[in-house]
């Protein structure tokens, strides 16, 4: 007799190796494309399990999602990012295909990744602020200083500044502001007063303070512009002089006997003083008892307070009441004449 026997084929074939790869890069706001491929192609649908990540902040949607591979063995997987106004590093959107029923992951393609690039300028850096100083003034001018930003500003800057002075030149001290365009640069002026005082040269001078939107230069953070002064010093004080009467007993020294005359000052004088006098006769007569009436200088040095004036007295034989000359002080250089005129005494030794 015949008999039927029927084997049933209980092998399902190779489960498909699932791989991924990357579309082209893309800039922010664009769409990654990636291709997720079974191999084989699967006889059904497979849905296979993949985690969606990204290298910085492009607004993906990150995360495990699915993927359905047709029969046809492949499936295209998008994944959007958004545009922002952020400047960042440019970065990129990656898939990973995660283990699943109905498919091996393969070992070689699980991962790929599709680069993103940042669309939006860096911010403007931050504008360093210096100053510099035009040139010197006399008072009564006006101090121009440059109040410089690098790089210039997108829009108008306020920056904060102080205003001092070295001396009393009727300057605007204290803080102010300036204005700088995005031209880069200001002119800040800094006016000063023409008085009748005279003082010390000095100075006005600017430096940049603390603010919103800059930072300052740590090599030009302040300048000065010198103020000279234009006002005459006051007349100098001159001392007064005075000469002192003066004796001498004839023959006392031989023929010729110095009478000195001392000429004093009230102060000493920063420059030397120049006296001029006259030897006049009184009782006694010139040639006879003294020598010389055409007078003549004395000076008194700087930082002294007198001088000497000499009067050479002659020795005679007679017998005789004592005699007196005069001296008298006719001008001076650098003093006042106070007390002018001394009475010179010859004491008689006959």
């Amino acid at each position: 007799s015949r008999h039927t026997m029927n084997i049933m084929d209980d092998d399902q074939g190779t489960p498909p190796e699932i791989s991924v790869t990357a579309g082209s890069g893309v800039t922010e706001g664009g769409d990654a494309q990636f291709t997720v491929t079974a191999s084989p192609a699967p006889t059904a649908d497979l849905t296979v399990n993949v985690t969606v990540t990204q290298d910085g902040d492009f607004g993906a949607t990150t995360g495990t999602q699915t993927v359905s591979i047709p029969t046809g063995g492949s499936a295209m997987l998008t994944v959007g990012t958004t545009d922002d106004n952020a400047d960042e590093p440019d970065g990129s959107v990656s898939v990973a295909v995660d283990a699943g029923d109905g498919y091996t992951v393969s070992t070689t393609q699980s991962t790929a990744s599709v680069s993103v690039a940042d669309n939006d300028d860096p911010p403007p850096a931050t504008p360093e602020i210096s100053v510099t100083a035009g040139s010197g003034i006399t008072e009564g001018g006006d101090a121009q200083f440059t109040v410089t930003a690098s790089p210039a500003p997108a829009a108008d800057l306020t920056v904060n500044v102080t205003v001092s002075q070295d001396g009393d030149f009727g300057a605007a001290t204290g803080t102010q502001t300036v204005s700088i365009p995005t031209g880069g640069s200001a002119t800040l002026t800094v006016g000063t007063t023409d008085d009748s005082a005279d003082e010390p040269n000095g100075s006005v001078s600017v430096s940049v303070d603390a603010g919103d939107g800059y930072t300052v230069s740590s090599t030009q953070s302040t300048a000065s512009v010198s103020v000279a002064d234009n006002d005459d010093p006051p007349p100098q004080e001159l001392p007064e002089v005075s000469i002192a009467d003066a004796s001498v007993v004839e023959g006392e020294h031989g023929d010729l006997t110095l009478m000195e005359f001392r000429v004093t000052l009230s102060e000493a004088s920063e420059q030397d003083v120049t006296l001029y006098y006259e030897v006049q006769e009184g009782t006694a007569t010139e040639a006879v008892d003294f020598q010389g009436t055409s007078g003549g200088e004395v000076i008194i040095y700087a930082g002294r307070l007198s001088g000497t004036l000499i009067v050479n007295v002659k020795d005679d034989d007679r017998q005789e009441e004592n005699e007196t000359l005069e001296v008298v002080l006719t001008g001076a250089d650098g003093a006042v004449i106070a007390d002018g005129t001394a009475t010179g005494t010859i004491i008689d030794d006959d």
